[in-house]
């Protein structure tokens, strides 16, 4: 094994057969997005692809097939320290990025650049994944994804478009948050690479804000920071999936609620409970953003987190310029809504024509579905199962209940979260409830 590879599981003919390969770094729950990607590239070039999926933990025997490679170089030091095999999943610019320096990597890159012209690149975000010769990143422009992907640039933009969005506070530097900290408490403090609720926290007092800046990580701990005025009374926390596929073409795709703990973002429910007013107003701010990017030379997916709160006051909240939490649900959504997903990305990456787009009002999936991580409470749990029940594309089809964990038994849990489940009924209340069922189910007979 090469020193910066955890583990691997390669074709024995990588380099001599036929097939075309392309790296994938989406994460487990993810999965299927191979299978639809995949299916997108052979039906656009011909002939057979494969995925080489680089993970962060050593996957279990559900997700053990093909081609796969970990790489974390932060668990691999962990691991000698403590002489045990760990769960320690990265954000995914962190894993861009040690793609990117990995000397294994770019050998198996070379290695196939002689038989293939080109590999395309997966990722879950283009941010901070600068393209080299030979690699084709499946997703936005990465400067701009990278630009965007602070939450700085974010609140500049919604001021510029004059969106309605939360008063912030910005602070150049770690030791300026502190210095100033007595001015702008309460408030919400956020880290200018965080998705999901990570790296950004409600803030009281002093202590707070000690264990809040603890918790940051490199690409954070020397950045800018923002404090936003806390935003009461909310009701509401919807999402919006859109795709920009040409100059002023923003194309709406789903509108759904997001399922958090806290700040935390753990999943989506579709369709969206919201009223029509407020969709409206929505995808109003949505189009505008897609727009404005699109002059900027975006192509792809994006999507924006809002809070209403009684009252139905919209704020906007987050620019996402990537692909988001609810990807794969949204993408067997919109299938059996009569929408490739995974071809309009593509073709959106080689710079193409995409055709006629099914206008959003014409989107109609006939079920609710809700999808969340499975994450335990606390570090230090043991994996002690390996468990899959149902199967996430069939259930977008007939319905049911897909739960899954991702990780090998034995393994110690550190960081990000060990499986996943997903649900498709005819009502809100069974999908919610069965969403909950499942996760602790999960959690009570796989950790230990």
């Amino acid at each position: 094994m090469k020193p910066d590879i955890i583990e691997a599981k390669l074709d024995k003919d990588l380099c001599k057969n036929k097939t075309r390969y392309f790296f994938s770094l989406l994460s487990p729950r993810f999965d299927i997005m191979n299978k639809l990607m995949t299916s997108s590239l052979e039906r656009r070039f011909g002939g057979k692809f494969k995925a080489i999926r680089i993970l962060s933990a050593r996957p279990n025997k559900y997700y053990a097939y093909g081609n796969y490679i970990v790489l974390n170089n932060h668990a691999s030091l962990v691991e000698k320290k403590l002489k045990d095999k760990i769960i320690y999943q990265q954000e995914y610019e962190d894993l861009n990025i040690e793609f990117l320096k990995s000397s294994s990597i770019k050998d198996i890159s070379s290695k196939l650049l002689r038989k293939q012209d080109k590999i395309f690149v997966y990722p879950f975000t283009t941010s901070f994944m600068k393209p080299r010769n030979g690699l084709v990143v499946i997703g936005p422009d990465f400067e701009l994804a990278t630009y965007y992907d602070s939450k700085i640039k974010h609140h500049e933009l919604f001021k510029h478009l004059k969106l309605p969005s939360n008063k912030v506070r910005l602070f150049k530097t770690k030791n300026d948050l502190i210095k100033n900290y007595q001015k702008f408490l309460p408030g919400y403090i956020s880290a200018a690479y965080t998705s999901g609720g990570y790296e950004s926290m409600l803030v009281y007092d002093e202590s707070m804000l000690t264990k809040f800046l603890g918790g940051l990580r490199e690409v954070n701990n020397k950045g800018s920071f923002l404090s936003a005025k806390i935003f009461e009374k909310i009701t509401w926390a919807p999402n919006i999936s859109a795709i920009i596929v040409d100059e002023n073409k923003t194309k709406i795709l789903i509108v759904s609620d997001q399922i958090l703990s806290g700040n935390r973002y753990v999943g989506n429910i579709y369709p969206t409970s919201v009223s029509e007013k407020v969709c409206k107003e929505i995808v109003r701010i949505t189009e505008k953003v897609g727009n404005y990017l699109s002059t900027k030379g975006y192509r792809g997916l994006f999507g924006l987190d809002f809070l209403v709160n009684c009252d139905e006051k919209v704020i906007v909240v987050d620019l996402n310029p990537r692909r988001q939490g609810g990807y794969a649900c949204n993408a067997l959504a919109l299938k059996y809504s009569g929408i490739e997903l995974t071809d309009l990305e593509l073709t959106c990456a080689l710079k193409e024509d995409v055709g006629k787009i099914l206008a959003y009002k014409n989107i109609k999936y006939p079920y609710v579905w809700a999808h969340s991580k499975i994450k335990p409470s606390d570090p230090g749990k043991r994996m002690k199962e390996e468990t899959e029940k149902g199967d996430i594309e069939k259930i977008f089809k007939n319905k049911g209940t897909f739960v899954t964990t991702f990780f090998r038994k034995n393994s110690l849990f550190i960081a990000g979260y060990v499986g996943f489940t997903a649900v498709v009924r005819r009502s809100r209340k069974r999908a919610i409830e069965e969403l909950i069922l499942s996760s602790s189910i999960v959690l009570k007979e796989n950790l230990i």
